[in-house]
């Protein structure tokens, strides 16, 4: 009977510990957005996202983000101290958008040798995603790019495949804008620039949203 009685009560006390367990643990994903900030993630109406926008800037370059990885810079938040490795190893999903800056400068100034700059401009990203690799996600989305006037379609079409090409190397997901945002000024701040209102905003973030739900 107290063999009986045991097995009951450790049956309870194992029962109860799942229970604690599940009550307490936190089931959310940790969403990390680094780059330039173009989905503005931080938008996302969602209960089981935590979200960190962190080391986002609209003007950051790749070299910038670069070497913001590379050598695990850390910045300010609340007077504590916050690196982006840090960040990146607590990460369950992380969201990449860098490179517009870059592309639209050499548009905006000199197009000479442009593809030459392209191939740089992946180069780069491939440095970032070497240094993101050293950590495990359960999904990495690589934003591409986008042509905001009806000009420039090979360059676009270019960078566009080597950087879907990039992100299959890796087993990230790659999420197309070129085909929602290609001269459609509808969905821009301002015509002559690519930042997007918040129309452009919503659409990604949808996108977004859809892909995760899949995760």
């Amino acid at each position: 009977m107290k063999k009986i009685i045991l097995i009951l009560f450790l049956f309870l006390l194992c029962y109860a510990c799942y229970y604690i367990y599940n009550i307490t643990e936190d089931h959310r994903l940790y969403v990390v957005s680094i780059g330039d900030n173009i989905p503005s993630i931080n938008n996302i109406k969602n209960n089981n996202l935590v979200i960190n926008t962190d080391f986002t800037n609209k003007d950051y370059d790749i070299n910038e983000l670069l070497d913001i990885i590379k050598y695990n810079k850390e910045i300010t938040i609340n007077d504590n101290p916050l690196s982006i490795h840090r960040l990146l190893n607590k990460a369950d999903i992380v969201i990449i958008s860098i490179g517009m800056n870059d592309i639209y400068y050499k548009l905006n100034t000199d197009s000479k040798e442009i593809y030459t700059y392209l191939n740089n401009i992946i180069h780069n990203y491939e440095e970032i995603l070497i240094e993101i690799s050293k950590y495990t996600y359960q999904k990495v989305y690589i934003l591409g790019y986008y042509n905001i006037t009806n000009k420039n379609t090979d360059i676009f079409t270019y960078v566009n495949y080597k950087l879907k090409k990039l992100t299959n190397k890796y087993h990230y997901t790659y999420i197309d804008l070129n085909k929602i945002f290609n001269n459609h000024p509808e969905y821009l701040l301002k015509k002559d620039q690519f930042y997007l209102n918040n129309k452009g905003i919503d659409k990604i973030n949808k996108l977004i949203v859809e892909n995760l739900k899949k995760t």
